[in-house]
């Protein structure tokens, strides 16, 4: 029998509660050529999963020689329902991800564009546990993927907002370019033509080495 569970879309407060801050000037660039290595760890409440949780860690290095960026992934979603029994679990992997810095992705929820984001894409492998459920995700109802607890390969993005910028266009006046939380994204991009999901959660470690 397929299960539903309703989850609502608005994003978890504590951690997209959007505080405005206008500014005059622009963060100096990230200077992505000094550095050889970030890690990345995000954990707790979902802000799209109210009541659920999300772990993501990833790390991205450059290579010596050539400079060129490489990212990996490791997520774990969990779902509960409403008595806090866990009733559905995502793990994903991705290994030598392509890496998009200074990334931007427009939000339809908060109806603002994330800026200088790490982006990590690649194919990797999602599993899940043996259950077909239906939830409301950031206002659609979509099927999660069910792999029967094995691994299957699967499109897995991350991104990473280390500051939380954004910018906002405002009718019939200037731009808004404010700080939120910083926060973590990681999920899939395609699985046998299902929509894009995933987990986001506040960033808790971000070390650029």
């Amino acid at each position: 029998m397929k299960k539903k569970l309703k989850v609502t879309t608005a994003l978890l407060a504590s951690l997209f509660l959007v505080s405005i801050i206008a500014v005059s000037t622009h963060a100096k660039p990230t200077e992505t050529n000094r550095i050889l290595m970030i890690d990345i760890m995000a954990k707790g409440d979902d802000g799209d999963l109210p009541g659920n949780t999300t772990f993501i860690q990833g790390k991205i290095e450059y290579d010596k020689v050539s400079g060129v960026p490489l990212g990996r992934v490791e997520f774990h979603i969990k779902i509960y329902d409403e008595s806090g029994e866990k009733i559905y679990s995502m793990k994903g992997k991705l290994k030598n991800g392509e890496v998009t810095p200074g990334f931007s992705f427009y939000c339809s929820v908060w109806q603002l564009t994330w800026i200088k984001l790490w982006r990590v894409m690649g194919e990797g492998m999602i599993r899940t546990t043996d259950t077909d459920l239906e939830i409301l995700y950031r206002g659609q109802l979509i099927t999660l993927p069910n792999t029967g607890g094995k691994y299957k390969p699967a499109i897995i993005m991350m991104m990473v907002s280390p500051e939380g910028e954004f910018i906002m266009k405002v009718p019939d006046g200037e731009d808004i370019h404010g700080f939120a939380e910083r926060w973590v994204f990681a999920g899939i991009m395609e699985f046998e033509g299902l929509p894009m999901f995933g987990g986001v959660t506040a960033l808790t470690k971000y070390m650029e080495k």
